[in-house]
């Protein structure tokens, strides 16, 4: 039995709207924010143009990885084969994303383009991590030794990034360092809450929408983010000592 049949058919539908309105909403908003860092990035026109599509592209496909995998009444890949292609549809992109962010001097620069208070705030999605506590914790779906930690740790880090992001933008006295704290609280987080699902033996992989989570949205895209977040700090950290508004991007 699927443990999300424990749940009211409405808070299935409406948690799984939830998960992936969010997904899409995501994907949308950090393409935004890439068509705009580009126009005040160093790269030469043309490169500077795809970098945002290229970027999109890559997340939709990721999404539409995760979705084939987390929906086995749809695309039934077989039991045997659920956990071997979550852990290559969760591990394989994150994996390709962070190697070409530490190594690729091109996305390095288009990184430092962003705005360091974008890639903070973007993390106000993970507030939806209240959904591990209601209904899936409310209505037994998982165990509380994964919803509380998983939960709080998501609507912490969440809550919080559009302070931390405020205290950037406006260069407080400390931003930089309550910017790095929070971003290492949420990578944490992401860090916990998967040891927590498997501690706790949280049939998480078997509920659809909540298998989005450890796929795309949670672990890997949340901690990508941090990543990015943290290089593009220390990469304007001269800059957040100074009074000055930050140069505006076309």
């Amino acid at each position: 039995m699927n443990p999300s049949t424990l749940m009211p058919v409405f808070l299935q539908r409406g948690a799984a709207w939830v998960v992936l309105a969010e997904a899409f909403f995501l994907i949308a908003v950090l393409a935004i924010m890439f068509t705009r860092a580009a126009g005040g990035s160093e790269h030469a026109s043309r490169k500077r143009n795809s970098v945002p599509l290229i970027a999109a592209g890559f997340l939709a496909v990721w999404l539409g990885a995760a979705v084939v995998v987390a929906d086995e009444a749809h695309f039934q890949i077989g039991e045997q084969w659920r956990r071997p292609w979550s852990a290559l549809v969760a591990g394989l992109p994150f994996v390709f994303a962070v190697t070409v962010l530490f190594t690729s001097k091109s996305w390095i620069a288009f990184n430092r383009a962003i705005r360091p208070e974008w890639l903070i705030g973007v993390q106000l999605y993970r507030v939806a991590g209240g959904l591990f506590l209601f209904p899936f914790l409310a209505y037994g779906v998982v165990p509380a030794g994964f919803a509380w930690p998983a939960g709080v740790g998501d609507v912490l880090t969440g809550a919080f990034a559009p302070l931390v992001a405020r205290m950037v933008a406006q260069r407080w006295r400390g931003a930089f360092g309550v910017a790095v704290i929070w971003n290492l609280f949420g990578i944490l987080d992401l860090v916990v809450a998967p040891a927590a699902a498997i501690l706790s033996r949280a049939p998480v992989i078997e509920i659809y929408p909540l298998s989005l989570v450890p796929l795309f949205l949670g672990p890997p895209l949340g901690i990508l983010i941090h990543l990015h977040s943290l290089q593009n700090l220390f990469a304007h950290r001269g800059e957040l000592g100074r009074t000055e508004t930050w140069p505006r991007v076309a």
